[in-house]
C-alpha cells in the first residue's frame, strides 16, 4: 500500500464486501454511515518491526445511541471479518472500536416544522448576498427601506440560530454596522469585502451543512412508467423538499392537483370506463370523477370503498392545500403521501385490468 489512507480504504472495502455476501446488511450499512481510521496503538521492533493499530469507526451519534446494546458483538463481527483475509508481518489490527463522532449538536427540532435546515441555508446565504450588495454599491446604505428589512430578516435569522443552539456570524444589526466594520477593517475594494464576508459566513455554513438535519423522509415512489406521471411526482418533490414558507407549501397542493389529474387522463377511457359518475358527466380535469369511474370498473366485482374514497381524499386535500394561507410543512407532507400513495393504488390496480395502459 502507497499510504495508511489507502490501506484503510482497501480494508473496510473488503470487510464491506465480506459481510455484504454473509447477509449482515444492517452492520454494512452501518460502516456505510462511518467515517473510520487507523488510530496506531504501538510499535514492538521484533523481527524488522510490527506496527499495531486499531481500526476505528465514527458512527454519527444519532446511529451510535441505537447500537450500543450490540456494540461489542458488531465490533467482534467486523474484526472476524478483517482476520479471514488480512494478514501483514509488518501491520496488525489489534481491534475494532466503533465510537460516536463528535459533533456540534444542532437543535433542528426546536424550529420544526416552519424551518429546516436547507431553510437556515437559505436564510444566511441571502443575508450574505445582501451585506455583499451594501459593501458593493449595489444597494445604498441610507436607503431606509433596504435598511429595515434587512433589520426584520436579520433578527429573525438570529431567533432562528439562538433557538438551534447558534451563535450568528457577526453583530451586525444594522447595515451601518457593516459600514462601519469593512471600513475600520480598511476593506478598501469591493473585492476584499466579498472575500472577508465569505470568510465570516464559512464556518456557520459549514457547521450547518455537516449537522444530521430534520430532513423529510418522503414516502418512497416507486417509477409508474408513465412518463408524465412521473415527471409531475418528481416536480412535486422537488417544491416539497425546497418549501419554507405558505406559499411553497401551496405549491405543492396545486402540483398535487395537476399530478392527480394527470395520473387520471393517463389511465382514464371515457368509452371503457364510463361518461358520467353521479348523473353528472366527467370532464377531462375532473381527477374525482375519472378516477372513481376508473377504480369502480377495476373492482366491479369487489368492494371499493376504501380505494374510491381514498382517491377522492387525496384530490380533496390536494385542493384544500392550495388555499390554505396557513399551510405549513406537515400539512404539504401530509399531501404529497396522499397523492403519491393514489398514485401507487392505481398503478396496481391498472396491472391487473385487463387490457389497461400497459
Amino acid at each position: 500500500m502507497n499510504s495508511e489512507a489507502e490501506l484503510v480504504q482497501t480494508l473496510v472495502s473488503m470487510i464491506i464486501q465480506d459481510l455484504r455476501q454473509c447477509g449482515y446488511g444492517v452492520i454494512v450499512n452501518l460502516i456505510k454511515k462511518s467515517e473510520y481510521t487507523l488510530d496506531f496503538l504501538s510499535h514492538d521492533n521484533w523481527d524488522g518491526g510490527i506496527n499495531y493499530y486499531y481500526l476505528d469507526f465514527y458512527l454519527p451519534f444519532s446511529e451510535y445511541s441505537n447500537i450500543l446494546q450490540k456494540k461489542s458483538e458488531y465490533e467482534e463481527m467486523v474484526l472476524n471479518s478483517l482476520q479471514s483475509f488480512f494478514s501483514d508481518d509488518h501491520t496488525k489490527i489489534y481491534g475494532v472500536r466503533i465510537k460516536a463522532k463528535l459533533t456540534k449538536y444542532i437543535d433542528w427540532v426546536a424550529i420544526q416544522p416552519k424551518e429546516n435546515r436547507d431553510s437556515v441555508l437559505r436564510l444566511i446565504n441571502e443575508e450574505k448576498d445582501i451585506l455583499v450588495k451594501a459593501g458593493t454599491g449595489i444597494i445604498q446604505i441610507r436607503d431606509t427601506k433596504e435598511n429595515n428589512s434587512y433589520k426584520v430578516k436579520h433578527q429573525y435569522l438570529c431567533n432562528v440560530l439562538s433557538k438551534l443552539g447558534l451563535s450568528h456570524a457577526h453583530n451586525y444589526n444594522d447595515l451601518w454596522d457593516w459600514y462601519t466594520d469593512y471600513n475600520d477593517k480598511e476593506l478598501k475594494t469591493y473585492q476584499s469585502r466579498r472575500a472577508y464576508l465569505k470568510e465570516l459566513y464559512s464556518p456557520l455554513i459549514h457547521m450547518i451543512e455537516g449537522s444530521e438535519d430534520n430532513s423529510i423522509n418522503l414516502l418512497h415512489y416507486d417509477k409508474t412508467g408513465w412518463d408524465k406521471v412521473d415527471e409531475d411526482a418528481q416536480r412535486m418533490k422537488e417544491i416539497l423538499e425546497g418549501a419554507y414558507k405558505t406559499q411553497d407549501f401551496q405549491s405543492v397542493g396545486m402540483y398535487g392537483r395537476e399530478l392527480l389529474i394527470t395520473l387520471a387522463q393517463t389511465v382514464y377511457r371515457k368509452e371503457k370506463h364510463g361518461s358520467t359518475i353521479d348523473g353528472v358527466e366527467i370532464s377531462q380535469t375532473d381527477s374525482k370523477r375519472m378516477l372513481d369511474a376508473y377504480v369502480t370498473f377495476c373492482l366491479k366485482n369487489k368492494s371499493r370503498e376504501r380505494e374510491t374514497k381514498f382517491a377522492r381524499a387525496a384530490v380533496d386535500f390536494s385542493n384544500e392545500l392550495t388555499h390554505t394561507r396557513t399551510a405549513v410543512s406537515m400539512d404539504a407532507e401530509l399531501c404529497y403521501t396522499a397523492v403519491l400513495s393514489t398514485v401507487h393504488i392505481i398503478r396496481v390496480l391498472n396491472k391487473y385490468e385487463p387490457n389497461g395502459v400497459f
